[in-house]
């Protein structure tokens, strides 16, 4: 079977890219008292903002992040971390957008409450946030074309019994138009890690499971294990089905995604190497680190049946 680049670390990991960075500085302060150890060294860390935002062609504006770093001397706490007081605003054609926080499990993120204003495609979004401090963090996007579905995904897809015998070419292709994309990303998600026998006919009370499909960077032990999604790179308007993107049976989201160049260069910071690595060449948040980003996107509903016994 053909298969593409894939990877199954956080995306984005923020707690690790903001200790990382943390890291980095602390190398620096290092090497600074090595090289002058009569000077007194600073005692006290320096937050950092970090925000992180991506706007969908056709959805919403929202999913917008703001956070502070924190200093390896404590333990890394992501609720602390998250700015909830901060005034954003995202403006497109002259027209600004102001963004109120929402609190969420995991933390909570900005968004625009009027969410039947919708981004639109090939248009210069601008971000700007400003923090109690005075202290003001600025980013740009330009929205990519829409894509849509050439090809399909079928709609119900059985799992092989035996993925290491499959006939060649086994896989289901599927297909994208191109947009004004020469690269793209992929995402599999799984949208219920629970039902699955209750959407059957007719229906059972089997419960949904986790395919076990690993990667070089995941084990039973990483925090990933039991996550919902698979990230994957083509350089391609078309790719087979691949069985080992999928994480989890029952019921799964097959996205195609227009990145533009900040959210690429992101996802290939922080994505490609396994381990999330901050470089803030690749930032484009003015006034602080992160990424503010665009892509347009095609999804698409599937059913993944249980390997066949």
């Amino acid at each position: 079977m053909q298969s593409y680049t894939y990877s199954t670390t956080p995306f984005l990991s923020v707690p690790l890219l903001l200790k990382r960075a943390a890291v980095v500085f602390s190398a620096l302060v290092l090497l600074f008292v090595a090289s002058a150890c009569e000077d007194t060294p600073p005692s006290a860390y320096v937050p950092v903002p970090y925000v992180e935002a991506y706007l969908f062609v056709d959805a919403p504006i929202e999913g917008v992040t703001v956070l502070m770093s924190q200093s390896l001397g404590a333990p890394y706490n992501h609720a602390s971390a998250v700015v909830r007081d901060a005034q954003i605003t995202v403006a497109a054609d002259g027209i600004d957008y102001p963004l109120v926080f929402r609190e969420t499990s995991d933390g909570g993120a900005y968004a625009f409450p009027d969410t039947s204003v919708k981004v639109k495609p090939g248009t210069t979004y601008t971000l700007t946030v400003r923090l109690k401090d005075g202290a003001v963090c600025t980013g740009e996007t330009v929205t990519p074309q829409r894509i849509g579905w050439t090809r399909f995904p079928y709609s119900t897809l059985q799992y092989p019994s035996d993925t290491t015998k499959l006939p060649s070419p086994d896989s289901l292709r599927i297909a994208w138009s191109a947009g004004s994309n020469a690269e793209f990303l992929i995402r599999v998600r799984c949208l219920d890690t629970l039902a699955y026998g209750a959407l059957l006919q007719p229906p059972t009370g089997e419960e949904n499971s986790r395919t076990n499909n690993l990667d070089d960077f995941e084990t039973p032990e990483t925090p990933t294990f039991y996550g919902t999604a698979r990230w994957g790179y083509l350089q391609a308007t078309s790719a087979p089905t691949v069985w080992n993107v999928f994480k989890w049976h029952g019921r799964n989201e097959v996205a195609i995604i227009a990145p533009d160049k900040h959210f690429l260069n992101w996802f290939k910071l922080t994505r490609f190497s396994g381990a999330p690595q901050y470089n803030e060449e690749f930032s484009n948040i003015r006034g602080g680190t992160g990424v503010f980003g665009s892509a347009a996107s095609a999804t698409r509903e599937v059913f993944l049946f249980k390997r066949q016994k």
